[in-house]
């Protein structure tokens, strides 16, 4: 499960054991992960591109100077997107440019742009390896937390006998899961089971449509991610949930209440019909601040050179479940280009919420349709708690985790 809807990039350098690369990009596409290769020119000598891209299901990088499908450098897109970047094999020159911070291929580019665990697995001759520069090297590199997969000792391709093997596939697919695991444990927190047992959750999701005529609408690119996570986490602690989604990009949870709703409107009402028998409301929801005045009830023709769109503003939910509260825990949500903390802090007194998710939505790996997020959980208190990238549904534990927090302080 550690590799489940991870990114994983597997840099594939020129050494004699890359058939083990082959094995090892099989290996992580069958537990789930996403896997992108990067190959060396040398390593392109040895094994066609063409057997990476079938296996990983992804194109291969192999030039920085490569254009994608997106305005980003492809390289940089992949440093963002990463849970954990493997080189295997990992040849003397390839350390040492690591360690020396030199970037003058993909490889070594992604390698210095990436902001995820690193692991390295060695191999190469004997001698090279017990050179002191390369042990320099690599010390370097440990001590800035690159993980290592020690080569194993025996009969070497260049006929030596020694330490140099790169390491069995298992071992070395086992230390990925290990680090990404503790990693895991670094930013999220134990996921008590049952410790929002008989409690009423209604969470809100997605984002809500305004319609102009019968096919053109306006909306937003919340992808729902966020408020199904939480939604689903919720449920797995115990809770009793109830989701009211707008429009998404993923599947509904399974064993949970959903309400499907289109406008702004339409979830004011569905939250506020069952929220004074709810507990705690999470509104993970992107919903429009404006409709169009008036929907027009035939499909607008293209006759003139523009459009005159006249909008009214929505009610804000969060603000009216704030101005009713009682007993309830509202959290809300503040998606933010500029002015993050400040602008979040004016939503949280000025909804009446009891804690705040704000987030960046520019920032690399946060916001809109991505599956990390990077949060800062602001209360009532003066509380502010930064999050690193993670996973959405880590995010979401850490978020239940403090609600439950900060009602038990209640008690």
């Amino acid at each position: 499960m550690e590799f489940r809807d991870r990114t994983i990039i597997l840099g594939v350098t020129g050494g004699i054991a890359i058939h083990k690369s082959i094995d090892l990009a099989s290996q992580l596409v069958k537990s789930g992960a996403s896997v992108h290769v990067v190959m060396t020119e040398n390593a392109t000598r040895l094994v066609q591109p063409l057997q990476f891209q079938v296996i990983s299901r992804n194109p291969v990088l192999l030039n920085l100077f490569d254009t994608g499908t997106d305005w980003k450098p492809p390289h940089i897109d992949l440093a963002d997107r990463a849970d954990l970047l493997a080189i295997v094999p990992a040849t003397a020159n390839t350390i040492g440019k690591f360690a020396n911070g030199i970037a003058d291929d993909a490889l070594s580019t992604v390698a210095v742009s990436v902001h995820c665990p690193i692991l390295l697995a060695p191999a190469m001759n004997g001698h090279m390896y017990h050179n002191p520069l390369v042990q320099r090297n690599i010390d370097t590199l440990k001590t800035h937390g690159v993980h290592f997969i020690e080569p194993a000792s025996g009969d070497l391709a260049c006929g030596y006998e020694g330490t140099g093997r790169l390491n069995t596939v298992e071992t070395i697919f086992q230390a990925m899961s290990d680090i990404l695991t503790s990693r895991d444990s670094e930013i999220a927190p134990t996921r008590s089971a049952g410790d929002l047992q008989g409690t009423r959750v209604l969470v809100t999701a997605g984002a809500t449509r305004e319609y102009i005529d019968p096919v053109r609408f306006i909306t937003n690119r919340s992808s729902g991610k966020m408020g199904y996570a939480i939604a689903e986490a919720a449920a797995q602690r115990g809770a009793e949930v109830r989701l009211i989604s707008g429009s998404t990009t993923v599947s509904a949870p399974l064993g949970i209440e959903i309400e499907h709703v289109e406008t702004t409107l339409e979830m004011h009402d569905a939250a506020l019909q069952t929220f004074d028998e709810t507990d705690i409301v999470i509104m993970a929801a992107a919903p429009a601040d404006y409709r169009p005045r008036e929907f027009t009830p035939h499909k607008i023709k293209k006759t003139t050179d523009t459009l005159t769109l006249s909008l009214e503003k929505n009610p804000d939910i969060a603000q009216a479940l704030g101005e009713r509260k009682t007993h309830q825990t509202l959290v809300c949500f503040a998606a933010e280009t500029n002015d993050l903390l400040e602008n979040a802090k004016k939503k949280l007194i000025r909804k009446n919420c009891d804690l705040i998710v704000a987030n960046d939505i520019l920032a690399e790996g946060a916001g809109f349709e991505s599956d990390t997020n990077i949060v800062t959980l602001l209360d009532r208190h003066g509380t502010c708690e930064q999050l690193p990238r993670s996973l959405k549904r880590d995010v979401a534990d850490v978020i239940l985790t403090k609600v439950v927090s900060m009602r038990n302080s209640m008690k």
